[in-house]
């Protein structure tokens, strides 16, 4: 019995050191701004749409992740990466699943982590945000993944 209350009490206590930090962000004052962004964020990628994730992304934002497809890490600019976009839903789309958390904002700067789960697929992205003229803007994206 002893074995099993060790690893419960330390998730409890993991559990409510986490909950005021998420607390603080969402009480942020750029919260509302960085969760619209998200939430276009993930528009484009219901749409499968390029034009849309431009809107949040930049062009020069910097892709980077490691492909177990190609055994390498692979770069990208933002603009290439929203390249792949198909310009439609994928015809898969209603069986694929994303959710997004805001970790960490700062008055100029914001993390937000991604989990994507699709069919053929199942990864993480973290995602840096910065305001830039006004604007929350996707500067970076690191990933991984693997196929199901």
């Amino acid at each position: 019995m002893k074995f099993f209350l060790k690893p419960i009490f330390w998730i409890s206590i993991i559990a409510s050191l986490s909950q005021p930090v998420f607390a603080q962000v969402q009480q942020h004052k750029e919260f509302a701004a960085v969760d619209q962004t998200m939430q276009t964020m993930m528009q484009a990628f219901r749409a499968g749409r390029a034009d849309i994730a431009l809107q949040v992304a930049r062009k020069d934002a910097i892709v980077l992740g490691y492909s177990n497809r190609q055994q390498k890490v692979v770069t990208q600019s933002g603009e290439e990466w929203v390249q792949g976009f198909p310009g439609h839903p994928a015809e898969d789309e209603a069986q694929r699943h994303r959710q997004y958390t805001i970790l960490d904002i700062s008055d100029l700067g914001a993390v937000v982590k991604v989990t994507l789960d699709y069919p053929q697929w199942q990864g993480v992205d973290y995602l840096a945000l910065n305001k830039i003229d006004g604007q929350w803007k996707i500067v970076s994206k690191s990933w991984s993944g693997v196929r199901k």
